[in-house]
């Protein structure tokens, strides 16, 4: 008995043992694949940011090369099937020397053009729809990263009610409707009464002009999504006999005393694509005397241009150079310019060598009917001076190239772009788009001086300024005793230049809503004034 109870133990002390053993084994073995499955999990991580990490860097490569100053130029880029071939994505296998390769070779990303999918027309212009894709495996499965990017040459401009790539200063009773207002550094907003009286003294009022105020739509972009603000009327500002100054009450601080809500602020971290004056200003002169983009005669002209120190007076060499392409206008004391121009054939662009005063009806176009406009070259200063009575305008139907200054006075309808190497100023006007409804795009090299719009005139709610405004340099607005409602855009890029008037580069813009009492010198009617700038 003994003996069988000795075997029993012996069984259950192995059977024992034999189930500690799998239990540990199963133990281990699902440690084992635990920590297998963890480090294919982490490898998966890893390769995720791996790929991510690469795309990232293929789209800061692309932004780079893309953002080159005078890039179309130095890659001999000015059709759109020049754009594709140097995009490599012309062809379904992208070559080494084409962006599409380069990121490929670089980082393993693959560029698909999807433009096609977003009805962007590639025989016409340079905007693309770009895909960046970039494969990586996940445990037994390739997966994929992508990002979709649109490439366009528009500046950026144009994506703004107000704004510049410097400093953004409004006065008063500023009041952006629709669209948004950018300062590439600093922002400033104040309820300050700054005007200039008709004896040209510069006065800083008493009377609130009310703050600045924005729609609830839109929003005011800065380089660090701050916003400067001067609640205290006098105190936000000082006058000399010949600019404005700022004062030290200015804070990052929304006035807690006022009637107007602080504005929606936003830090911008989109790239912004900016405008090269001179070039554009030659492509036109060239364009205009039919030389073909991929001529060697129009390399050249851009390349001098591009390279010369003084641009301003290439520009003017080139224009010379190109005048016996062109018709001349030949005027006398006798004969308005308005006159000699309708009698101008319009087959060539049309050349005035010295100023010019144009007081009736203009028209410039090679074909009436289909409303192509044609060039005026103007090698002096031009004035268009429209009648004062609210009821009649002048229409001017054409391009523009000024080498002088430039002047807009009385009521004007416009279609036309318009290009001013000089200093730009429109006073006691109305700007309206012409019967075809383009409408104007000016560019000034120069200063541009806005004031006195619809002085003392009632308050209409129809723009009497239509079109988009841009300087290469600084812009002062002044709409204390008018009623100013641009309906388009106005920028200043700022140059170098302070602003008419001030002691900022960038934008400034003088308003005032409100009663207006004796307060403008020797005109002292009541007057409501402000600026909605609806971005068109």
């Amino acid at each position: 008995m003994r003996k069988n109870e000795q075997g029993y133990s012996l069984v259950t002390t192995l059977l024992v043992i034999t189930i500690f053993f799998l239990l540990g084994l199963t133990i281990v073995t699902a440690a084992v694949q635990h920590a297998q499955f963890t480090t294919v999990r982490v490898d998966d991580v890893q390769s995720l940011h791996e790929a991510k990490t690469e795309l990232n860097e293929a789209l800061a490569d692309l932004k780079a090369q893309l953002s080159a100053p005078n890039f179309f130029v130095d890659h001999r880029i000015f059709t759109p099937n020049q754009w594709d071939q140097f995009l490599g994505t012309d062809s379904p296998s992208a070559r080494e020397n084409t962006i599409a390769g380069r990121l490929t070779a670089r980082y393993g990303v693959t560029m698909t053009d999807e433009s096609e999918q977003y009805n962007i027309p590639k025989d016409q212009v340079f905007l693309r729809a770009l895909r960046l894709s970039k494969q990586f495996t996940d445990g037994h499965q390739v997966r994929t990263v992508e990002r979709l990017i649109f490439v366009t040459n528009t500046p950026s401009f144009l994506k703004y009610a107000l704004g510049s790539n410097k400093d953004v200063v409004l006065n008063g009773g500023v009041y952006v409707e629709k669209g948004n207002v950018y300062a590439g550094q600093d922002a400033y907003a104040s309820n300050a009464t700054n005007y200039v009286k008709q004896n040209g003294q510069l006065t800083v009022a008493s009377p609130n002009a009310g703050m600045p105020r924005l729609s609830s739509s839109s929003v005011w972009y800065t380089s660090d999504g701050q916003l400067m603000a001067c609640g205290q009327t006098t105190s936000c500002w000082t006058a000399s006999q010949t600019r404005f100054s700022m004062s030290g009450s200015w804070t990052p601080l929304w006035p807690t005393d006022v009637v107007e809500p602080a504005p929606s602020t936003k830090q911008e971290n989109e790239d912004f694509i900016d405008v090269d004056f001179d070039l554009t200003v030659a492509d036109k002169l060239l364009q205009a005397s039919d030389i073909s983009r991929t001529s060697d005669s129009y390399l050249e002209d851009i390349q001098r241009v591009q390279e010369a120190t003084d641009k301003a007076n290439a520009l003017r060499y080139l224009a010379v150079e190109l005048s016996n392409r062109w018709t001349p206008i030949v005027i006398d004391s006798t004969v308005p310019i308005e006159k000699a121009i309708k009698q101008s054939s319009k087959e060539k662009p049309l050349y005035l060598d010295g100023s010019g005063v144009l007081t009736g009806d203009v028209d410039i176009r090679t074909d009436a009917a289909n409303k192509v406009n044609q060039w005026l070259i103007v090698n002096g200063d031009l004035t268009l001076n429209g009648p004062t009575n609210s009821n009649h305008f002048i229409n001017v139907y054409g391009n523009f190239i000024v080498f002088g200054n430039m002047t807009i006075t009385g009521n004007v309808k416009l279609d036309a772009s318009i290009y001013v190497m000089g200093k730009t100023k429109i006073y006691q006007s109305r700007v309206e788009r012409a019967e075809s409804g383009k409408g104007v795009v000016l560019l000034s090299k120069g200063t541009l001086d806005l004031s006195r719009i619809n002085e003392f005139d009632n308050p209409s709610p129809t723009p009497n300024l239509k079109g988009y405004f841009y300087t290469d340099s600084s812009a002062t607005i002044y709409a204390v005793g008018s009623y100013l409602y641009i309906e388009g855009g106005l920028f200043a890029r700022g140059n170098g230049a302070t602003a008419p008037d001030a002691d900022v580069e960038g934008l400034v813009v003088n308003a005032f809503r409100g009663q207006v009492n004796g307060i403008m010198g020797s005109r002292g009617n009541s007057r409501r004034s402000t600026i909605r700038s609806p971005h068109a």
